[in-house]
């Protein structure tokens, strides 16, 4: 695989992709001091799921759309795409995030900058608590990825993206609001990017393990 251009053109659609959710996602909650409000739950998941939804569209074609390593792992248990390309998707993925948050916090005044939406546990939420309910919402995710993408399913789906994007706001509000809070990142490399660029390495493990476990998961359920 490694000497196809096509291969290489994957990773870029994955860094691509990656990228710009990254960077919107860091984005929308910005306070720009005009009225004092964050973005709320509602709003940073339809943003968020509206950007999966037009990734997915615009570049799946060539990569199959992952834009999280969550997904590639879970496409990799069932032999859907190989190790070596789930591996280097990974490693796209990791890059384009940090490069999204990084390029948002270059972007943005330092007195509007917030924490580049990094997640971590909302008060009173342990850290077993957090990966539950990491690896429930991936699960539902991943599980809607299988169902949307199936091409054996019967009848047919025109735009698979659209449940996948519904799927990551429902993800997102529910993360934010379930038992607590883990920030509904469901996508390691989401919140990868934000750890590195301001050093917010708190329970990390949390939304690798959990968002990995539930993929595995779907994948075994699907």
């Amino acid at each position: 695989e490694l000497t196809s251009l096509a291969f290489w053109r994957d990773l870029l659609a994955e860094f691509v992709m990656t990228f710009m959710l990254m960077s919107v996602q860091a984005a929308l909650p910005l306070d720009w001091g005009t009225n004092g409000l964050l973005g709320g739950p509602v709003q940073v998941g339809l943003g968020v799921g509206f950007l999966v939804t037009a990734m997915a569209w615009a570049l799946g074609d060539f990569s199959g759309g992952h834009i999280n390593p969550a997904v590639s792992i879970a496409m990799m248990a069932c032999a859907k795409i190989s190790p070596l390309r789930a591996l280097f998707y990974v490693a796209s993925q990791s890059v384009g995030a940090v490069a999204g948050a990084g390029f948002v916090y270059g972007m943005i005044p330092s007195a509007s900058r917030g924490h580049l939406s990094a997640t971590s546990l909302g008060p009173g939420v342990e850290p077993h608590q957090g990966f539950l309910i990491e690896a429930w919402i991936t699960c539902l995710l991943v599980l809607t990825v299988f169902g949307s993408t199936n091409k054996k399913r019967k009848g047919s789906l025109h735009m698979p993206a659209v449940p996948i994007g519904l799927a990551v706001a429902l993800g997102i509000m529910t993360g934010v609001n379930a038992f607590g809070s883990t920030g509904g990142s469901m996508n390691p490399a989401r919140s990868l990017g934000p750890a590195v660029v301001l050093s917010i390495w708190d329970d990390h493990w949390v939304y690798w393990a959990g968002p990995i476990c539930g993929g595995l998961l779907a994948a075994m359920v699907y």
